[in-house]
């Protein structure tokens, strides 16, 4: 029944489901419309809210870019390779198999969410390369699957700002321990729940073995292969230079005291910068020499390719949301219904609803929230609710949002039609267990 129903919704997104690109440009249509057609907003006036923050995210843009140049860097590094292909035959079968990347992604994604991304997309390639008898698709999904509890992990966006002083809301919630947010009874149930259910969840992905799709291996042999530079028969100055040793340790040795200050001082505070400069440190140690590094880096720099080109048109989307107040007038709708019992749940579906059109965790809290907790506050909800209502419709959508499905398309060469077919089953299952817990831990 189930796997009869992933393959209807693989094969709908096969026959509907556009580009991304193309899917980003149809929702700015369909965002300009709504914000002329109910909001009311003039339409020269929509474009210039679309002009002027088209380029509002670049430093974000580049950040993920780096995420994912640096990530496949790392991962054809040699020592990396020979890891990945070591824990990719641990298990056996195909069920195996899926169970093993799904729960990997589930302790990823809870450390951190970029290194779920990068480090779940790298373990699909190396399953694709000596597993013939499982779907590949649904090794993707698996991998996939862990961004679903990125709320309730400890790279979680909305309740880490609120529990840093000086956030934006400070003077209206003060600030709100991660005790009331991430720790959290609702949210450590939710959590669990989701990470236990959703890697057997996964195991109904897979199809049948006559709609089962497999991978060449040496597509990904190519790629992997493409960055090592061996020294040329006679080689010059500038080539020795490049194959130098002491180039490579002495970089390698500067970003690892850097990294080692940075958490003696900080403490463990891991963010997607110092993320960047870990992965990009550490492909430096696994590589031979910088040459081959920076072949590694030209190679994936393609594969970064969509976030490039898409991200400064989902930032635009945001400015036509917030310019014209479409994002108040759709959220408003929901929370008319709400109550003190049901005010959590309310946030959780306008979240859910306002995903479709500003895909960022940080940028969604700054575009609900200056509105939500004025409505909290009326009913007398506490902050906390409205936190994490936000946060786990912004979580559950994820695993159906192309958005940030970017880098784990490029980096494992699979289309966004097969990923978002096998994952809607992911999604409706989120949305039960979430619901579940915010009425069940009120």
């Amino acid at each position: 029944m189930i796997n009869r129903l992933v393959l209807f919704f693989v094969d709908l997104m096969q026959k509907y489901l556009p580009n991304p690109f193309t899917l980003a440009w149809i929702i700015t249509l369909v965002v300009f419309a709504l914000a002329i057609g109910i909001t009311h907003t003039n339409p020269l006036k929509t474009i210039q809210f679309w002009g002027n923050d088209f380029f509002g995210i670049l430093s974000f843009a580049m950040q993920m870019t780096l995420l994912i140049v640096s990530g496949y860097a790392f991962a054809v590094a040699k020592p990396m390779g020979r890891f990945l292909r070591r824990i990719a035959r641990i298990p056996n079968t195909p069920k195996q198999t899926i169970l093993f990347v799904a729960f990997a992604s589930m302790v990823l994604y809870w450390f951190n969410w970029g290194l779920g991304l990068i480090a779940g997309a790298l373990l699909a390639r190396e399953i694709a390369k000596i597993r013939q008898d499982v779907d590949f698709r649904a090794v993707v999904a698996a991998a996939w699957s862990g961004i679903i509890i990125t709320h309730g992990g400890l790279s979680a966006s909305v309740p880490l700002l609120s529990a840093t002083p000086g956030h934006f809301l400070e003077k209206e919630i003060g600030i709100v321990p991660l005790a009331l947010t991430m720790f959290n009874p609702q949210t450590i149930f939710i959590t669990v729940v989701l990470a236990l259910v959703i890697p057997f969840i996964c195991l109904f992905l897979i199809p049948k073995k006559e709609n089962m799709v497999v991978v060449d291996p040496a597509s990904f042999k190519e790629e992997d292969e493409a960055s090592f530079a061996p020294m040329p028969a006679n080689p010059t100055l500038a080539d020795r230079i490049d194959r130098s040793k002491l180039m490579k340790y002495s970089l390698a040795i500067v970003g690892t005291i850097y990294i080692g200050y940075f958490f003696a001082t900080k403490g463990l505070q891991l963010n997607i910068n110092m993320l960047n400069l870990i992965f990009i440190v550490l492909g430096v140690w696994m590589h031979d020499d910088l040459i081959s590094y920076s072949n590694a880096v030209t190679k994936g720099v393609t594969s970064a390719g969509g976030i490039v080109l898409q991200f400064p048109f989902y930032a635009a989307i945001m400015g036509i949301m917030k310019g014209s107040g479409l994002v108040y007038v759709i959220s408003d709708a929901l929370l008319k219904l709400a109550s003190y019992d049901t005010f959590e749940f309310y946030c959780f579906i306008s979240s859910l609803v306002i995903s479709v059109f500003v895909p960022s965790a940080g940028g969604h809290w700054v575009v609900q929230a200056p509105f939500m907790l004025p409505a909290a506050n009326a009913l007398g909800v506490e902050p906390w609710k409205v936190i994490m209502g936000v946060a786990w419709g912004e979580s559950v959508w994820n695993v159906v949002c192309p958005f940030w499905a970017l880098p784990l398309l490029a980096i494992a060469n699979i289309s966004i039609r097969d990923l978002i077919g096998f994952c809607i089953i992911l999604f409706f299952v989120g949305i039960v267990v979430a619901t579940g817990g915010i009425f069940l831990f009120p």
